[in-house]
């Protein structure tokens, strides 16, 4: 390689160290963690990879707002993504969090459910074996297939803040309980008579038309969470260490920060964290 190097006139030797500096600094960015922005993520590093070609964006299955703090942490990954705020033992690891925006928690039923409105309260008859047939809330008869999260899930948790005897409720034996979002939507798509909660943008990964039901009334969309008027949401982000972004994960926040990212992240139905332009 050295002799033919120096066979090559300079222009020659120029342009080859030239390309293997670009080659140098191209990268495959894995994103890891929780899976509320999975979906939404997905589709902002495919548009990433598709505007440019140096670096390659990956957002692999969740492993958890945890695994991604676990990750960034030990400087596996220079970007990890959240769906929750940080835990105060999280944050004085000294991680910087770039908040995505506000992601409305849905009450989401199956593409047969014809119900369109369910109160707290029934809500929670629902999750506490209480009411078990659509046909009880106004519904064709039909068993409601009630799937559930774990108490530490950022979802449930948002439904516990806006719906106090929701957090610390002992789910009824029927329901199923499940630990990822793929396996929700699954469920969700497998059973049109379920019913089930997560973040609306994730949503987005569904193979069947789901329904959203509004909460006491309220629909939930971007605009009722920015009005104050639908409390249940989770708010998704991006951690990184000081000094720890990589070129590509730098490249990934200007895009993710730029009015084609920031407009995607709307038409996932997500509102745009304050401050961002």
């Amino acid at each position: 390689m050295l002799s033919t190097l120096r066979c090559l006139p300079p222009i020659g030797v120029a342009l080859l160290a030239l390309l293997f500096a670009c080659l140098a600094r191209a990268e495959n960015l894995v994103i890891p963690g929780s899976g509320n922005p999975e979906h939404v993520l997905g589709q902002l590093a495919k548009a990433f990879n598709e505007r440019q070609s140096q670096h390659r964006v990956i957002v692999p299955p969740s492993t958890g707002t945890a695994g991604a703090v676990r990750d960034v942490g030990e400087g596996i990954s220079s970007l990890g993504r959240v769906g929750r705020s940080l835990k105060d033992d999280e944050a004085r690891q000294g991680f910087v969090h770039v908040p995505l925006g506000r992601d409305p928690v849905v009450i989401v039923g199956g593409a047969q459910v014809g119900v369109r409105k369910l109160t707290s309260a029934q809500l929670l008859d629902i999750y506490g074996g209480k009411i078990r047939n659509w046909s009880e809330l106004g519904g064709r008869t039909a068993p409601i297939r009630a799937l559930g999260r774990e108490n530490s899930d950022a979802s449930r948790q948002a439904l516990g803040r806006s719906i106090k005897p929701f957090k610390d409720l002992v789910f009824d034996p029927a329901v199923k309980v499940v630990h990822l979002d793929p396996q929700l939507i699954e469920l969700l798509d497998r059973y049109p008579t379920s019913l089930g909660f997560l973040n609306r943008s994730a949503l987005g990964a569904a193979q069947s038309k789901l329904v959203h039901l509004a909460l006491d009334g309220v629909d939930p969309t971007p605009e009722n969470v920015e009005q104050g008027r639908y409390p249940a949401w989770v708010e998704l982000g991006l951690i990184h260490k000081p000094n720890g972004l990589t070129p590509a994960g730098r490249a990934f926040l200007d895009f993710v920060r730029s009015p084609d990212g920031l407009g995607l992240l709307r038409r996932h139905g997500i509102l745009p964290a304050s401050g961002a332009r």
